[in-house]
Formats: structure tokens, C-alpha cells, sequence
């Protein structure tokens, strides 16, 4: 099966109405008149502390979706991101209320001019105030604020904009001394232990890099938004690029933005968090962030590199160590694993061992015994995502196992999914051939309304779905696969 124009998605590993005993959902009026939702998700006991979570540059929105691009229609392309939906779940679960809210740029994904981070920390800013309007937070005192990626550095401008203090601040993340490309070298440049580790760089490699970075840097101060919507971004310079929802703004401002005057200003605990093979946010920027604070004689801070981690957080260990700093009122990291922790690791494990084995079933079908198995083995998984139902589905198909596979389609149908209009049709198709044609023909229209603007194509039955499927499926019915 091939999937045109689709990010992989990642794994996603709970569900959030499972978790939460509680949720508020509501619109956030933002300073200049936009509308954004947010939730906030409470724990079956009464929690300890709200955690206001901010992700990362990619837009999302405050279910724990992200949109990587959009169709021509103007409409995002929404899938899931492992990640921030991890955080939500798990820190519910360890007795936090959790806030989120929806990115300016998920809502209005074509909207110019493009968010700067003033816009980003003032929209943070009036959450915060709408969580005390509605009797969520007293005030800032039970406020955690925790920024991943870019959200650690729209954390801490956010510090700034506060009367009273938080509760705290934990930057997952942190690039924020300022870089100018043309004082670097080798030795100082903030990436280069990553590289040499990583990618087995060589001194004059990384020097290469060095000079385009600061080339693009010299280029984005001397040009407007629109030759940069318009030809900087589709030009790819140096082989870099832009993904179609950057801000030249954004662009432009973070390698000069340093976040040590205003985390120096809010006085507040923080602890900043790394993975010690981050290649976005190398563990450098963070130790840098940190010395500088205590340079500045800054006695609330905490630096964690986290063995083995990663950008996206793929280990257990940071919430364990969020939870630990938070719960000692920030004396420690050390953590043990609670038994609980201990039974989330392993389901996750098991997981993603059931992901690859259902990842590795042939399409062609004459597999009924193992599809069975894995069909059993997922009604037990807590932690199935939309794509791999929607995989398992296929290959239900495949061995004729139609009742399983309408199942397995049913736990896939998720608004969020980025082929989920792929999932609807396929339910229509398990209709018609169980003489349902009036259901059949509801979940086409439903398809037609979700259809993105690309197919997805069964190469094994030369079935393309695409918005010209889907209609003659309404006008006439799914037939079977060859």
C-alpha cells in the first residue's frame, strides 16, 4: 500500500478519555480577535498541579495532534504526534491536571502574515488568564508551565509577561543563547559534539555548515515576508529548506533570542531537560542556557541529560524525572520507577513489538492464523494508534475476515488521522458487501467530506481511492478485491 504525500505517523500509545475522570473544553479569545480551543484534562484524584503544555514550531492543536502541512483547499493535514499525546496521557495519569490549547498557526494554517513569538507567548498568556477566570488555577502558584522543543523558548518569554510567579517551568529543550554564525567555530558551535557523535563529521564538514547557516542567517535579516513565502522558502538554500507553516519571523529572531534575562527575571524553580543525542536542541544549548543562569547567580535551576534520549522523547525516564523534581519541590531528579511506571514501559514495549509484527504481514492475504492473532492481540492493546488499525484492517480484508476488519476500521476512524478518509471508505466497502448499501452510502459521504486532496493507493489490488472512488462508490457499489 502506498500512502502519497503522507508523513509516517508515529506510534501513539493511550487515549485520553480513558485517563482523565474530568475535562473542560472551551474557545480561547486571543489579543487580536482569533479563536483557539483548548481542554484541560483533570485526573480521577485531585491533582497536585496544573501543567500548561506548549509543543513544538510544528502547528498543533490542543488534542495532540500536529498539522505538518495542509491541502490546496487551504484545510490541515492533521495526524497525530507521539510525543505530545504521550505527555498528556502520562501526566494525567500521575495526578496532574494537564492544560493544552491549539496552536494559532493548526487554525489559521494560511494566514499571513505568519505568527511571530510575541503573538505565540501572548496567546500562552491569555490562557493563563482564562484559566483563573474559570476557577481552574487559583493563580500562577499552581501553574507548571512546560515548553517542548520551540515551546521551551515561548515558555520563558511567557515568564516575563507574568505579575506573580509559577508554581515552576521545565523547558524540554533549550536553544536559546543567542547564535551568530560568524563568532563560531568548530569548538563553540552548538551542534558539533552531536555531529561528530552522530554522523561522524569531520571538522571542515561541520565548518561547511557553519558558513551556510550564516549565510541563510545574513539573508533572512535583509529580506520581508514575502519574498520569503514567496521564493526564499520554495528555493531551498544550501539544501536547508522550509517547511510550508515556518514564520520568517520566527526564523529570523530565534538564533539571536536568549532566554536567560527573563527566566533570571520570573525567579521561578526551573529544570531544563535534554536528551544527550538531541539533534534539534544538542545537550550543549542546554548546558550553555544553564551556566549562563548560574553565572547570574541563579540558585532555582536544574540541568538533566537524559542517557539514550532523543529529541522526540521516546524513553519513559523524563516523566518519571518531571514528576520527581516536582514532587521533592525541586531537590531531585533521581527517580525510581514506580510500579505503575513499570507496567506503562512494558505495554508500550509490547506495543510496538505487536506494531512490527502486524508492520510485517504480507498485503496478499493466506495469512488468516497470524492476522488473528495479532486482530486478538490489538482488542488487548492499550496503546494501538489509527495506522496500525488501519494496516491491520487492510490485511482482515486481505484473508476475508470482514467482521474483524470492520472492527479494526472502527477503531481506526479518528477526524485526526491523515487518511482517514480512507478508513470511512473502507467501512462503506464491508457495507456493501454485507448488503448494507444505506450504510454503506453514509460512510462514503462521510469520506467525501474528509477526502485531502491525495489518494491512497492498494497497489496489490490496483485500488486507488481518491475523490472519483469514492463518488462512483456512491453511485454504485463496492464489488470485493481481486
Amino acid at each position: 500500500m502506498k500512502i502519497y504525500q503522507v508523513l509516517i505517523l508515529t506510534i501513539i500509545i493511550s487515549c485520553i478519555n480513558n485517563i482523565a475522570s474530568g475535562q473542560d473544553t472551551f474557545t480561547l479569545e486571543t489579543y487580536d480577535g482569533k479563536s483557539l480551543p483548548a481542554q484541560v484534562l483533570h485526573p480521577k484524584n485531585k491533582a497536585h498541579k496544573t501543567l500548561l503544555f506548549i509543543n513544538g514550531s510544528t502547528p498543533y492543536d490542543e488534542k495532540g495532534s500536529i498539522g505538518p502541512g495542509w491541502t490546496d483547499q487551504g484545510k490541515i493535514i492533521a495526524q497525530k504526534h507521539e510525543f505530545y499525546t504521550r505527555f498528556i496521557n502520562t501526566m494525567v495519569n500521575k495526578g496532574y491536571s494537564v492544560a493544552t490549547m491549539a496552536k494559532r498557526s493548526f487554525v489559521y494554517p494560511t494566514e499571513l502574515p505568519r505568527p511571530n513569538y510575541t503573538d505565540l507567548s501572548l496567546d500562552i498568556f491569555y490562557f493563563i488568564s482564562e484559566l483563573k477566570n474559570r476557577g481552574v488555577i487559583r493563580d500562577e502558584k499552581d501553574l507548571i508551565i512546560v515548553g517542548y522543543s520551540e515551546g521551551s523558548l515561548v515558555a520563558t518569554k511567557v515568564l516575563a509577561m507574568l505579575k506573580s510567579q509559577l508554581h515552576a517551568c521545565i523547558l524540554l529543550g533549550s536553544g536559546s543563547i543567542p547564535v551568530n554564525y560568524k563568532d563560531l567555530s568548530v569548538e563553540n558551535y552548538y551542534q558539533t559534539d552531536w555531529l561528530k557523535k552522530n554522523k561522524q563529521w569531520s571538522d571542515d564538514q561541520i565548518l561547511t555548515e557553519i558558513s551556510q547557516k550564516g549565510s541563510l542567517q545574513d539573508s533572512l535579516r535583509n529580506m520581508d515576508e514575502n519574498k520569503f513565502e514567496t521564493y526564499f522558502k520554495n528555493s531551498k538554500p544550501f539544501g536547508f529548506g522550509y517547511a510550508p507553516w515556518e514564520s520568517y519571523y520566527i526564523d529570523k529572531e530565534w538564533p539571536l533570542y536568549n532566554s536567560v534575562p527573563n527566566i533570571l527575571y520570573a525567579n521561578v524553580p526551573v529544570l531544563i531537560c535534554v536528551g544527550e543525542n538531541d539533534a534539534a536542541m544538542p545537550p550543549l544549548s542546554a548546558r550553555n542556557t544553564y551556566n549562563d543562569l548560574l553565572k547570574n547567580g541563579f540558585k532555582k535551576g536544574a540541568l538533566r541529560i537524559i542517557k539514550d534520549e532523543v529529541h522526540q522523547y521516546n524513553k519513559y525516564d523524563v516523566f518519571a524525572i518531571m514528576d520527581t523534581w516536582l514532587k521533592t519541590e525541586f531537590t531531585s531528579t533521581e527517580f525510581t520507577l514506580t510500579n505503575t511506571d513499570s507496567i506503562a514501559i512494558e505495554n508500550y514495549r509490547l506495543s510496538k513489538e505487536l506494531i512490527n509484527t502486524i508492520n510485517a504481514l504480507s498485503w496478499e492475504g493466506n495469512q488468516e492464523k497470524k492476522v488473528k492473532e495479532c486482530y486478538q492481540k490489538a482488542l488487548k492493546s492499550k496503546y494501538m494508534d489509527s495506522e496500525s488499525w488501519f494496516g491491520l484492517g487492510i490485511r482482515l480484508v486481505a484473508d476475508k475476515l470482514y467482521d474483524e476488519a470492520f472492527t479494526a476500521f472502527s477503531e481506526a476512524e479518528d477526524e485526526n488521522f491523515i487518511v482517514n478518509f480512507a478508513v470511512l471508505t473502507w467501512m462503506g466497502h464491508l457495507k456493501d458487501l454485507n448488503n448494507q448499501r444505506a450504510e454503506a452510502i453514509k460512510y462514503y459521504h462521510q469520506a467525501l467530506a474528509q477526502f485531502p486532496g491525495f489518494p491512497v493507493q492498494h497497489d496489490h489490488w490496483n485500488i486507488y481511492i481518491d475523490k472519483s472512488w469514492i463518488e462512483d462508490r456512491i453511485e454504485n457499489p463496492f464489488k470485493g478485491t481481486n
